[in-house]
């Protein structure tokens, strides 16, 4: 009986690390990019939107492409 309360822990154990795992590789917000102020692609206009990123407490900026419609966060 004891072998099996023991095995039934460890499969629980080797499942959350399994679950946890799948959750950081497909957390986009994880592995977000910020772009450097001199590595702005042309066609990114600045937009009067900023944020203080909460991981490095550095202010980061939103650019926005008109003709794409895509935004980059560039930090400062």
């Amino acid at each position: 009986m004891m072998k099996f309360v023991i095995g039934y822990f460890i499969i629980q154990i080797v499942l959350l690390i399994v679950i946890l795992l799948i959750t950081n590789k497909t957390d986009k917000k994880s592995h977000r990019k910020y772009y450097r102020p001199n590595e702005v692609p042309e066609g990114y206009v600045k937009t009067s939107e900023s944020f203080i990123d909460t991981k490095t407490k550095n202010v980061i900026v939103v650019y926005y492409n008109k003709t794409t419609g895509k935004r980059i966060y560039v930090e400062q």
